[in-house]
């Protein structure tokens, strides 16, 4: 899906004041990682590693696995099309409402598609799929599976592959990583990206984790030197520095929080519960592209129109929590287009 995507502020011709349609941190970039890409500019001179090998060895060492066990990607993105490319042709269940790339990158692979609603994955669901795909939170709802509920899955299913979205894990208090139960799951991929918590989505950098010879099976889909040196470098900037560079997921999830009751407050707005600093809305008057629309115009405030997910409808919308100040700028675009009726 090259458009429908949050953050498409590019096909606008209006000032943001604040964007709520993307899940990257709102906070500025963590202290230092600018000055050292700045420091680093020089290397674009020269072609990086062609496997980004130096960040797959810090990876490694981050996430007490060995390299073999992880692999370097132009985004998450880019992990998503390489584990559908390395199952071309086969069959793969996605749990919906998800990000739209895992349904794209099947199709572009010929996968053949099933969909399961995530309210109906229960810890003993067969799958009759080669893999499944979901999101851990879950994008565009913010809801979680816990770790005993998908050892449960992987369990129950050893002839399936689970591939797990952990994009948005950080910015849960919940614990919910599978990372430390890689070594007892061969059945297991894990797909993380760097971009959202450490706000570096225009650098696109995620990484794959699984079994060395699962790592071994995706590889040779792999381009040479698609993870460029800018990417590399802030990947081996924030592992070095990561005890350094926590969000603040307490204060995210606080002010998330008290979002979610002024938008309530409202009325004609139901709200899904969240675990993340994410959560999805359904309006009961207009659509969300009506509302999304006049945001722009009247305030300069973008939301996610998320009628596009696959199971949701047009009065869906996708709100990201951001500062205080520009919540309430939220709260009273909303209000006074509901009062427009």
């Amino acid at each position: 899906m090259i458009n429908g995507h949050g953050d498409d502020r590019y096909l606008f011709n209006y000032k943001i004041v604040a964007d709520f349609s993307s899940n990257v941190y709102y906070g500025s970039w963590a202290n230092g990682l600018q000055q050292h890409l700045t420091d680093c500019l020089y290397k674009v001179r020269n072609y990086p590693e062609a496997n980004a090998q130096r960040l797959q060895t810090a990876l490694a060492d981050w996430h007490a696995l060995t390299p073999a066990e992880v692999l370097v990607t132009n985004g998450a993105t880019e992990a998503f099309y390489l584990v559908a490319h390395a199952y071309r042709r086969k069959s793969a269940t996605i749990v919906i409402p998800a990000f739209a790339e895992y349904e794209d990158a099947c199709r572009a692979n010929d996968l053949q598609i099933q969909h399961l609603h995530w309210d109906d994955l229960l810890p003993d669901t067969t799958f009759q799929t080669d893999i499944v795909f979901f999101g851990n939170p879950n994008n565009p709802t913010g809801a979680i599976l816990r770790p005993a509920t998908i050892q449960q899955l992987l369990e129950h299913n050893t002839q399936t592959m689970f591939v797990i979205d952990e994009a948005y894990v950080d910015f849960t208090v919940d614990v919910i990583s599978m990372i430390p139960f890689l070594d007892q799951y061969p059945n297991l991929i894990i797909i993380k990206s760097l971009t959202k918590t450490y706000s570096i989505p225009g650098l696109r950098l995620g990484y794959i984790l699984s079994g060395a010879a699962v790592i071994n099976n995706i590889l040779p889909y792999k381009m040479p030197w698609s993870v460029n040196a800018l990417a590399i470098e802030a990947g081996l900037f924030i592992a070095a520095h990561r005890q350094e560079m926590v969000l603040p997921t307490a204060e995210l999830t606080r002010e998330t929080f008290h979002l979610i009751g002024a938008l309530r407050a409202i009325g004609n707005i139901s709200i899904r519960h969240t675990h993340t600093n994410f959560f999805l809305c359904q309006t009961e008057k207009g659509t969300a592209a009506t509302l999304k629309q006049y945001l722009l115009e009247t305030s300069g405030l973008l939301i996610r129109d998320a009628s596009n997910f696959r199971s949701l409808t047009p009065q869906h919308f996708r709100i990201a929590a951001q500062r205080r100040e520009h919540n309430a700028l939220l709260v009273k675009g909303i209000t006074a287009w509901m009062e427009s009726f």
